[in-house]
C-alpha cells in the first residue's frame, strides 16, 4: 500500500505534462530556458519531468535525474521529490538507490515541500517495518 501511495504521488507529479515523443528537447516551450537546457530551478525541474515523461524529448532517466538534481540544488523542493522517486522506483533505467531516494525526500522536506515530507515519513516507516521483520 505504501508503494502504491508513493507511485501514485509520483504519477501525479509526472503527469503534469502531456506525452509527446521527439528526439531533442523543445526548449522554446520552457520558460527561461537557456542553451544548456535550463536557466532557473523551475525550468530545470520542468525539463527533468519532460525527460521522465517523454514530453518533447526522448525518455531518459539519467537526464531527468540530472535536471531534477540541478533544480533541487537550486532550492526547488518538488524537484528533490521527483529525483527521489526516480531513485526509489528505478525509473528510466536509473539504478535503484533507496539511500539516495531518502536523501532527496529529506532535502525536499527541508526545503518545505510537504509532499516530500510525507514521502520521507512513508519511506522511513517502510524502512523501519522492513528492519523489524528481519
Amino acid at each position: 500500500m505504501i508503494k502504491r501511495s508513493i507511485v501514485g504521488a509520483a504519477a501525479a507529479l509526472l503527469l503534469l505534462t502531456a506525452c509527446n515523443q521527439t528526439p531533442t528537447p523543445d526548449t522554446s516551450r520552457i520558460p527561461h530556458a537557456n542553451v544548456s537546457g535550463c536557466g532557473s530551478a523551475k525550468s530545470c525541474e520542468d525539463l527533468g519531468v519532460r525527460y521522465i515523461t517523454g514530453d518533447g524529448v526522448r525518455t531518459d532517466g539519467y537526464k531527468a535525474v540530472e535536471y531534477l538534481e540541478r533544480a533541487c540544488s537550486m532550492g526547488r523542493g518538488s524537484a528533490c521529490n521527483g529525483a527521489a522517486f526516480i531513485f526509489a522506483d528505478a525509473e528510466g533505467g536509473v539504478k535503484q538507490d533507496y539511500r539516495k531516494a531518502l536523501d532527496y525526500w529529506s532535502r525536499a522536506c527541508r526545503l518545505g515541500d510537504q509532499t516530500g515530507c510525507a514521502n520521507y515519513r512513508l519511506a522511513q516507516d517502510k524502512l523501519a517495518a522492513l528492519r523489524r521483520s528481519r
